[in-house]
């Protein structure tokens, strides 16, 4: 019976040194208020399916910064801006798609409206393949196959 008591005392103590799941709740929430990009709901998103789980995709990739990073608010902002720039993306491909855009870049996904969606399923399964918690990749992936310049290094027309 002595032993049982011990291996109480260990379990609680052991408990008690990990983060409980509703406290990095309560910080993924209050890093998402405190936001520069501010809350999901005022995001102009994409209406492609992918594009209703930003929300979902954002509160993972917020805890992945918060368990490997320890909550730096540049991981968060980056996380941010890759969702959202993956759903520019996506928003600029079905508008190139269905529209005559004059944008010359916009051209060869009109003329192959599914390398779009070759590039939208690769970008999604080395999101996946990587344990889809960090979505970092989504926007440099997604914004070059739009032609792009996620990094801003080479002016875009």
């Amino acid at each position: 019976m002595h032993g049982y008591g011990f291996l109480f005392l260990i379990s609680v103590l052991l408990a008690g040194c990990s983060r409980s799941t509703n406290d990095v709740d309560a910080q993924i929430r209050a890093a998402q208020r405190a936001s520069i990009f501010g809350a999901t709901a005022t995001w102009k998103l994409s209406d492609a399916n992918w594009s209703a789980a930003t929300p979902a995709m954002r509160d993972v990739a917020y805890r992945f910064c918060i368990e490997r990073h320890g909550g730096d608010r540049t991981c968060f902002n980056e996380q941010d801006y890759s969702l959202i720039a993956a759903n520019h993306a996506e928003t600029n491909a079905r508008r190139a798609i269905r529209s005559g855009s004059s944008a010359p870049f916009f051209d060869a996904i009109r003329a192959r409206p599914a390398a779009f969606d070759d590039a939208r399923r690769y970008c999604f399964s080395v999101y996946r393949d990587a344990g889809a918690q960090d979505a970092r990749l989504l926007g440099p992936c997604l914004s070059s196959a739009t032609g792009s310049d996620f990094f801003a290094i080479i002016p875009v027309p």
